[in-house]
């Protein structure tokens, strides 16, 4: 709405530099839109920017919403054909099925892009049909090499995600460098669950595709190669990314038994430009608001005068928000500078005295439990999940109120998880009893704190056991799988912040064992672990 009246404003003023072209912006979007959009619009509709090309291009957006009832009021500004067109999206939306089994529609683009759209919708109500349908169109139609490779990763992971029976075979299907990131995870899942290293050394030859999977690609290259007996080339692989500061990185240089390669460089002081970042006045603001205990506030008027600054402002606002005392802000500044080097700004020890009393009382590793937090709530202490988790540790007020009673809190109010007094000892002692419940493994433990003991208890091997890098990439849940890979990686770093001996993953996760012989060692589940000094 205040985009609009914006646009509204210039419209009166007489600003008409780029306003056209705002207008369409504002317009190109998948949802209807507010009425106080309706005057800039009417301008749009008269000028020479309203063609049949931009139109579909909105349509486009709605259908991906499944938004049906908006595509049919904008086909009203179609001409014949492109109404046509629109019509038979509609219809393919709401009867997939016979629609890509007899397809009728041209040999178009707009045509090819309505029925690669029926087959992914399709998929979610019957991926058999989709599939077969799939295998009938292509013989029918010129799709682009895009549209193709698109729609097979789509079903090759639908199918993965259904436990289907051609799944692996859909997967394999899928040349090396068209893949994604969903299809490598479900690739890697896949090999994962029957041990099929073979495959998996299959999977990850050659390069990874894309920047974003790189470094599991080549974790996970070296340990099918190992495990296929090709030592040395493992070796290599395991080396080109054990200097780095991540958790496939820590992995690889556990399997070489190499020490870890923090790279912390400090952001340089540079008080001026501090000083003139602090004069900002949307950082005066979130300052203030932050003062007054308008913590959501404060938060919002950071977040956009952040959005305004160039990256070196976005680092120096993080090494200003530690001299606030303000380090959930920091993490989220240097992460939104893209500036991930100053181990001091990322990884901050707040409320130290309150987190170091129930690491000792509860018997925990204080590392873990300083990652545990930086991955909850990145240590803010007045924050609500959209799940209604609560403050530093993320507490549910169930949990909150059964711990509580447990430790001898006695009047426990759910406020008072807002607090990091109280917070923390719930958290930690909920922490302790999960560690228990599990016979002392971190691995289980943390999963459990994220996703529950029972849901964890399930995913447990039925016999025998598994490596716990293996364990972690099986979690059906993507939060919980991401969850575990980070609270592993950061503890090793917080060690480091800590000022005590760096423990490796190695060290911290343990195999993981068919109940109820839960054992504690960390050692390769086969007794075989290669050495590579």
């Amino acid at each position: 709405e205040l985009q609009c009246f914006e646009l509204q404003a210039r419209m009166k003023t007489g600003n008409r530099i780029y306003l056209l072209e705002d207008i369409r912006s504002v317009w190109l979007s998948g949802k209807s839109l507010p009425q106080q959009c309706d005057p800039a619009f009417a301008l749009l509709y008269k000028s020479n920017l309203m063609t049949n090309e931009l139109v579909w291009d909105r349509i486009r957006l709605a259908m991906d919403r499944g938004n049906t009832g908006l595509t049919n009021y904008l086909s009203k500004r179609l001409d014949g054909y492109y109404r046509t067109l629109a019509a038979q999206w509609v219809a393919m939306h709401h009867n997939p099925d016979s629609l890509t089994r007899k397809a009728t529609l041209d040999d178009t683009a707009p045509g090819r892009e309505i029925l690669v759209y029926g087959i992914k919708r399709l998929a979610r109500i019957n991926i058999n049909r989709a599939i077969n349908n799939w295998e009938t169109l292509q013989e029918q139609y010129q799709f682009s090499t895009r549209e193709i490779s698109d729609t097979n990763n789509h079903l090759a992971v639908r199918a993965a995600r259904q436990n289907h029976p051609r799944s692996k075979e859909l997967l394999d299907n899928i040349d090396n460098f068209l893949v994604n990131d969903d299809v490598f995870h479900w690739r890697l899942r896949t090999a994962l669950e029957d041990l099929d290293w073979n495959m998996l050394r299959k999977w990850t030859t050659g390069v990874a595709p894309i920047e974003d999977i790189r470094l599991r690609w080549i974790y996970w290259q070296a340990r099918a190669l190992e495990q296929t007996g090709d030592f040395e080339l493992a070796r290599k692989a395991y080396a080109s990314i054990a200097g780095k500061r991540d958790y496939y990185g820590f992995l690889a240089a556990d399997r070489l038994g190499i020490p870890y390669n923090l790279n912390h460089k400090p952001l340089p002081d540079n008080p001026e430009a501090k000083q003139k970042v602090a004069a900002m006045p949307g950082m005066q603001r979130a300052k203030e608001l932050r003062a007054l205990d308008k913590n959501f506030q404060a938060r919002r008027e950071w977040h956009h005068a952040l959005n305004l600054m160039t990256g070196y402002e976005k680092e120096i606002a993080a090494t200003l928000a530690v001299d606030w005392g303000w380090h959930d802000r920091a993490i989220f500044a240097v992460s939104a500078a893209h500036s991930y080097d100053d181990l001091v700004l990322r990884f901050p020890i707040p409320f130290r005295d309150i987190i170091d009393t129930q690491v000792e009382k509860n018997s925990l590793d204080a590392g873990w439990v300083y990652a545990l937090i930086r991955s909850e709530s990145a240590f803010m202490e007045k924050v609500k999940s959209p799940a209604g988790a609560i403050g530093l540790m993320q507490v549910m007020p169930t949990t909150g109120k059964l711990t509580a009673r447990k430790i001898g809190i006695k009047g426990f109010r759910t406020s008072d998880l807002e607090k990091a007094g109280k917070n923390v000892p719930i958290g930690s002692a909920y922490l302790r009893e999960m560690l228990e419940k599990f016979n002392g493994n971190r691995v289980l433990a943390t999963a459990a704190y994220n996703a529950g003991p029972n849901r964890v208890k399930r995913w447990l091997p039925k016999s025998g056991c598994m490596e716990p890098d293996i364990w972690i990439e099986k979690i059906p849940f993507n939060e919980t799988w991401k969850y575990v890979r980070r609270v592993m990686f950061y503890a090793s770093i917080y060690d480091w912040r800590l000022q005590e001996s760096i423990k490796s993953l190695n060290q911290r996760m343990a195999s993981i064992d068919a109940p109820p012989q839960l054992k504690l060692a960390a050692l390769s589940c086969t007794g075989q672990q290669v050495s590579y000094n």
